[in-house]
């Protein structure tokens, strides 16, 4: 079977949707561990929240039997969303960055 083109524009968009949440949570506890104070315990906490974000968005989808190219769509949709973030951050970096 085929999924018709909305279908997939609409997965795709799903799976941005989740992860810009992704990456946003991902941010949030990066830029919480070099606290002093819960730095570490904030970061794990974000990590379980990221978890669970993952976890549930395959338990919807199992639950609403999601086709394959649904999923393949939200996949899609996913690695935009991180591509996307990815090169946002990298614009306020400074040309001589020791990780770069």
């Amino acid at each position: 079977m085929s999924a018709s083109a909305l279908s997939l524009l609409a997965a795709m968009l799903v799976g941005a949707g989740i992860g810009a949440l992704y990456m946003a949570l991902l941010w949030l506890a990066v830029r919480r561990l070099p606290q002093d104070r819960g730095g570490l315990a904030g970061f794990v906490g974000l990590r379980i929240a990221r978890a669970a974000l993952l976890l549930a968005a395959m338990a919807a989808a199992v639950a609403l039997a999601v086709p394959a190219e649904g999923l393949v769509g939200a996949l899609v949709g996913f690695i935009a969303a991180r591509f996307a973030a990815t090169r946002l951050a990298g614009r306020g970096t400074p040309a001589g960055a020791a990780w770069k």
